[in-house]
């Protein structure tokens, strides 16, 4: 697992779990969705569908980059966390967060240093990606430039739900009540972006017959685990 968002992890963590338990705690609706919308899109979010090419996008970017101290090896968990960053991209979106190339770049940067690249070429970086990760450039620096959005959010709404005079603190006690207060505020806040979400889950629907599922409906493949390093390579510059 690639770990690029080790900043704020412990509260990024609390956030997503917190987060899956309101979205996905009654259960998702997919029972009021119909067979032929469900055999083409993965899902709606928003009163918007989502493709099965966002969806898997989502999916794979979800497990190389969720900062969880171990790979997530549960399907259905995975689903989960893939319809909560959907959610939360797109509500970012709504807010205007923009993620520009340079950021990307930066990232990747930061990436490669951390599996011991410095200065690859664009080939050895292409090369670094198809042996390790099994992905295209355009397929990993867009599904992190997602995570990067989501970030950028989730800083902004736990830095404006945090107490005033809170850095100040030095009482334990008093640190606690302050961080309970913030998380509270943020769960409130998480809670009803899934509400106005409205997810529908199509995917939680019972698994069609050959029959019925698409030639061209694939179900995401779950990411390998990055194999031994080609020799240094680096970062791909944005057309």
């Amino acid at each position: 697992m690639l770990k690029i968002f080790r900043s704020n992890t412990k509260i990024i963590v609390w956030i997503t779990v917190a987060a899956l338990a309101l979205l996905f705690g009654a259960g998702s609706i997919a029972d009021l969705v119909g067979g032929k919308k469900s055999g083409r899109y993965a899902g709606e979010v928003f009163g918007k569908t989502v493709t099965f090419q966002e969806y898997n996008q989502f999916y794979r970017a979800t497990q190389l980059f969720m900062p969880s101290a171990k790979p997530i090896d549960d399907p259905d968990i995975l689903r989960q966390y893939t319809w909560q960053n959907i959610i939360y991209a797109r509500e970012a979106k709504k807010n205007g967060v923009n993620v520009s190339d340079a950021e990307v770049r930066g990232e990747i940067s930061n990436i490669l240093k951390e599996q011991g690249l410095t200065n690859p070429t664009h080939e050895q970086y292409k090369i670094w990606l198809t042996r390790s990760l099994h992905l295209s450039p355009h397929e990993f620096e867009e599904g992190l430039r997602e995570f990067i959005r989501i970030q950028k959010l989730l800083r902004v709404k736990i830095a404006g739900f945090s107490p005033k005079e809170a850095e100040k603190l030095t009482d334990p006690k008093e640190k606690a009540a302050a961080a309970e207060k913030q998380k509270t505020a943020f769960m409130t806040w998480s809670n009803k972006v899934n509400d106005r979400a409205a997810l529908v889950d199509y995917l939680a629907l019972p698994a069609a017959t050959p029959e019925e599922t698409p030639e061209d409906v694939k179900a995401p493949a779950q990411a390998p685990k990055p194999a031994e390093l080609p020799p240094p390579a680096p970062v791909a510059e944005k057309k």
